[in-house]
């Protein structure tokens, strides 16, 4: 199965996020745009895992979520990736860095390689996909403009979710939640 750890968001501050999506895609046209239901914070994603290591990661979730408190961020801008000039993925994110964040990404990177995960290889970014695109695409004019104010987002519960890829787009499944400070 395909498993992702992640902060999920409230009805608000996806609705709000798929304002901001609706604005940048009648600005930059066709792409894979991601449905409001699929707006997440990725705090580290899994990939394909056995089913047998379902329980050890459970008990990581629940541990790593017990000693996180909770804390809250602000998704006030706009981003690519890999580089706006030549970006593949639109995103929302905080303008301003976010310790807690990094600090809940560097104990869930700990815990997983602790049951033979290798190691992420990149910085944790919270970030909101809004968008994927086949070609590169150009997004610095657009990424100078200012978005929407977007509620706050209060991070108080950690998920482990599934994913499941179909034709129509992927399909998330929560199968645990842990209130963040236990």
């Amino acid at each position: 199965m395909r498993l992702f750890f992640c902060i999920e968001l409230r009805e608000d501050v996806r609705w709000a996020l798929a304002e901001v999506a609706q604005e940048c895609r009648r600005v930059l046209g066709p792409g894979s745009w991601v449905p409001p239901e699929n707006y997440h914070l990725t705090v580290r994603f899994l990939g394909e895992t056995p089913e047998e290591k379902l329980p050890q990661l459970l008990e990581a979730g629940k541990n790593v979520a017990a000693r996180t408190k909770p804390f809250a961020l602000r998704l006030d801008t706009l981003g690519g990736f890999p580089q706006p000039k030549a970006a593949r993925v639109l995103w929302v994110g905080p303008r301003a860095d976010v310790p807690e964040f990094r600090g809940l990404c560097q104990q869930m990177e700990e815990a997983v390689q602790a049951l033979s995960f290798p190691p992420e290889g990149k910085e944790a970014v919270p970030h909101v996909t809004l968008a994927r695109f086949k070609r590169p695409i150009d997004l610095r004019e657009l990424l100078a403009k200012v978005i929407p104010a977007i509620p706050e987002v209060k991070v108080a519960a950690l998920t482990l979710m599934r994913s499941e890829l179909r034709p129509e787009g992927a399909k998330y499944t929560p199968v645990a939640s842990w209130k963040l400070g236990g």
